[in-house]
């Protein structure tokens, strides 16, 4: 591996750590965004998993449209 591997993913991996442990308690998730009281769905999961789960959907979000820029060029 690539220095720079290492240089870049021991503090990412620190620092999500830190996040992890700091964000422990549960959340309510919910994609009802018109009954607060009793949504239809919803689940309850920790923060850190939530913030983990949208970093994760960003990057691959982020890979498809640059895979489907580079096929559009």
């Amino acid at each position: 591996m690539r220095l720079s591997t290492y240089l870049i993913g021991i503090p990412a991996a620190a620092v999500a750590a830190v996040i992890a442990v700091a964000n422990r308690q549960d959340v309510l998730f919910s994609l009802d965004p018109f009954s607060r009281s009793s949504p239809a769905i919803a689940v309850e999961i920790p923060l850190f998993v939530l913030v983990f789960l949208a970093l994760g959907a960003g990057i691959l979000f982020g890979w498809l449209a640059s895979a489907v820029a580079r096929r559009l060029k």
